[in-house]
């Protein structure tokens, strides 16, 4: 007897030849619809692109109605730089009146900003240049030559401030004065790490003799940004304190530079003040800083505009 041969279908083979054929017929079928479907979107699109193109002749006298764009030479370029920074300085100089005010574009128009003015055509000018309804104070400032520039000054007359000065002294003998004097010690300092007294609020100035600068050194960091830390060439290091508060007057204060620029600014007085008195304390500041050491000048009084100043010894 023969031996019998079996042979086994393998039905997936025939499951994908089926499937192939059908992704062969959906692609052929989707080329024929494409090529079908291609012709009319073409045939829109031509329609369209002839109607944006007819012109009507509503159109054509809104076109002529239109202003004609002129081609810029070579001359007109050349302008244009010019044109276009007046344009700018026009701007800017209407926004700066804007921002200003009436008044004191009023107050302006009466100086001359190309005129040096002396001293007493200034304060002349200032009277009729504020415009607040409050006693104004008379502002000076100068533009110097190094910005290193710094000491102190005793004005011949009061500057009209608002309260006595309170100077901490430390020392350790009591002063007899009619300022208003702190005593320091250690438990000063302390008090002033702690934030129990503060510059600027409770003490204004401060002294002191060469026993304590080393117990202040360490409040230097606090002392020192407010601009008091004593120092022998502010002469507010002394074995005798008491003697150089007794001479100092309440219109004498300390000057110096910006950080950032060779400026100083100082106050004169109040407007209210004779202008005698004013011219007085201008001189003696201009004489004690130097005017050698300065550029220029400008006075003003608050919120009004600066009148430049002529600057002689």
């Amino acid at each position: 007897m023969g031996t019998t041969r079996i042979k086994i279908i393998d039905l997936a083979s025939d499951q994908k030849e089926i499937k192939t054929s059908r992704k062969h017929a959906e692609k052929l079928s989707a080329v024929s619809y494409i090529k079908k479907v291609k012709p009319q979107k073409k045939k829109k699109q031509k329609e369209e692109i002839q109607k944006q193109t007819v012109r009507t002749p509503a159109d054509v006298l809104a076109d002529s109605d239109k202003p004609k764009q002129i081609e810029k030479t070579d001359d007109v370029k050349k302008d244009l730089p010019e044109i276009e920074a007046q344009k700018n300085t026009s701007k800017k100089e209407s926004q700066k009146h804007r921002h200003l005010g009436k008044k004191y574009n009023q107050a302006a128009s009466l100086i001359d900003k190309n005129k040096l003015y002396n001293i007493k055509e200034a304060i002349d000018l200032l009277h009729k240049t504020s415009y607040v309804k409050f006693d104004p104070t008379v502002e000076i400032h100068l533009n110097v030559k190094d910005k290193n520039i710094k000491g102190s000054v005793n004005l011949p007359h009061p500057v009209a401030q608002k309260k006595q000065r309170q100077y901490l002294v430390f020392v350790d003998k009591k002063i007899e004065s009619d300022k208003d004097i702190i005593l320091g010690n250690e438990a000063t300092i302390t008090q002033i790490q702690e934030g129990k007294l503060k510059p600027n609020r409770d003490f204004d100035v401060v002294y002191s003799t060469p026993k304590y600068m080393v117990q202040i050194a360490s409040i230097a960091k606090i002392l020192g940004p407010a601009g008091m830390m004593p120092n022998p060439k502010n002469k507010t290091v002394d074995e005798n304190p008491s003697q150089i508060i007794n001479a100092i007057s309440e219109s004498s204060f300390e000057y110096k530079t910006e950080p950032s620029a060779p400026i100083i600014h100082s106050i004169l007085g109040k407007l209210s003040q004779k202008p005698q008195i004013l011219e007085d304390n201008f001189a003696t500041l201009i004489k004690t800083i130097g005017t050698a050491k300065i550029i220029n000048a400008t006075i003003n009084s608050t919120m009004s505009p600066a009148i430049k100043l002529q600057v002689t010894a």
